[in-house]
């Protein structure tokens, strides 16, 4: 599999260095919880003008809007490449004061306490495959969004043995990450199987690392996308769409592929992991996703983990989307995982978690948007969340949280956004104070603050 691994990232990068852009064309971005699609559409500001609003900045910032959408589409019709992101600025306080270090607990990337933190400079770049049968995506962010990126997908620890078990060496955050980096093309049989090979986010969840034109309900992740599911893989997915209503419309499309792993392209077991689902499309009101993982993944938590040990992993994720009137749009996840002799703070025995969520968001006016999302995550061995009082208390521990975001676009590019979240535990869970101290909450309330600019 690393031989697999080494030739496909070989040729990914001969494609991208021998490709000449001689068309732009634009695709619709494929939402995150159901399979990718080969490409994704570059955000655009709409024809339609937003509304009139007592916060509008279209007379300034609108301008700026403009010449930057202008200016895009004479480069991208000269380089037949499609150019998209997003800068993204955010600052978030929790009630819990955590310090030394400042990192909110149950958080992946929106954890820093009380620091405006610039959390991204995203650019994507898209090559549609009508010019060669091929085409490519890569997507690179540069900020704190990639920092956290990497530390948590397994990128940048360079691993020791000793004794036969693996360690992460501590090392220096780095400042950019590459996202995605795949090719994509499609063999002509049947309707056409979709191959996409190299590096991209899961399919799994409802909630995704935001892409250009398309963003969460909420400013921070739930528990689930965070504890329950990986954030992406290395390998290669084909898709096929099993029922077609028409030309244009697919009722049923399914996707299956191998990949390195859970968030580790390093192939640390020999052994790839399978990852495939079906998205069921029956309306334009109503859709079905769900994906599944099922592999080795040895972890590198504790002293007694061996990576040469069968320890399977497998994660099962479930989303609904519906929107039954215009101005309402609701979401609905379900997503068990379990994996057999797990490193775990009770000793090598199973896991399993599990959690539910569902969003909805209510769209006011085409400035104005709110959302409130609910959830509900057990892990029972501490496999995911670590145990009560920092990895000294049960290992069975339930969390949830309610948040309320609002959101105001000041121009079509340029939103600001705004969130209260209360989290709450039947364990002490949440770091309080300095973790020096060793003092755990029952719950923690945080209230965050965001500026988001998409090209």
């Amino acid at each position: 599999m690393k031989r697999g691994t080494l030739a496909l990232a070989g040729l990914l990068s001969i494609l991208v260095l021998s490709l000449r852009p001689v068309y732009a064309q634009e695709q619709k971005p494929a939402p995150q919880q159901t399979p990718a699609q080969p490409e994704q559409k570059p955000a655009e500001p709409a024809e339609k003008p937003l509304g009139p609003g007592w916060l509008s900045l279209d007379c300034c910032v609108g301008l700026i809007d403009k010449w930057i959408a202008d200016n895009k589409a004479k480069v991208q019709d000269f380089l037949g490449i499609g150019i998209s992101g997003y800068i993204d600025t955010g600052w978030t306080w929790a009630t819990t004061h955590p310090g030394s270090p400042a990192s909110i607990s149950g958080r992946i990337f929106d954890k820093d306490y009380n620091s405006v933190q610039f959390n991204d400079f995203n650019v994507t770049l898209d090559k549609p495959e009508k010019d060669w049968g091929v085409g490519f995506h890569i997507s690179a962010d540069f900020g704190r969004t990639g920092a956290l990126l990497g530390d948590n997908t397994a990128w940048g620890p360079v691993f020791t043995t000793t004794n036969g078990v693996s360690v992460a060496n501590v090392r220096l955050e780095p400042s950019a990450q590459l996202r995605e980096s795949y090719i994509t093309t499609t063999i002509p049989v049947g309707e056409g199987i979709g191959v996409k090979g190299g590096l991209f986010v899961t399919p799994l969840g409802t909630e995704i690392i935001p892409i250009p034109g398309t963003y969460n309900d909420n400013i921070s992740r739930s528990f689930l996308f965070n504890f329950a599911i990986p954030l992406r893989h290395l390998g290669t997915l084909f898709s096929y769409p099993v029922w077609k209503k028409d030309k244009d419309t697919t009722i049923v499309n399914a996707t299956a592929g191998i990949v390195t792993g859970w968030d580790d392209p390093r192939d640390n077991n020999t052994s790839p992991s399978f990852l495939g689902g079906v998205a069921v499309t029956p309306s334009d009101t109503i859709q079905y996703a769900s994906n599944i993982i099922a592999g080795e993944e040895p972890t590198f938590v504790g002293p007694n983990t061996h990576p040469k040990r069968s320890t399977p992993r497998f994660a099962w994720s479930n989303v609904w989307t519906f929107k039954p009137i215009d101005p309402l749009g609701l979401s609905f996840e379900y997503t068990y995982g379990h994996q057999t002799r797990a490193s775990l703070i009770t000793g090598h025995s199973s896991a399993t978690w599990q959690g539910v969520a569902g969003i909805a968001s209510w769209t006011w006016t085409d400035r104005v948007i709110t959302a409130f999302r609910a959830e509900w995550f057990n892990d029972r061995n501490g496999a995911r969340l670590g145990g009560a009082n920092g990895g000294t208390g049960p290992a069975n521990v339930n969390v949830g949280e309610v948040t309320f975001t609002g959101s105001y676009k000041f121009t079509k590019m340029l939103m600001g956004r705004a969130e209260v979240r209360q989290d709450f535990s039947d364990q002490p869970v949440f770091l309080t104070g300095r973790a020096a101290n060793g003092n755990f909450s029952f719950n923690q309330t945080t209230l965050a603050l965001q500026v988001l600019y998409q090209y």
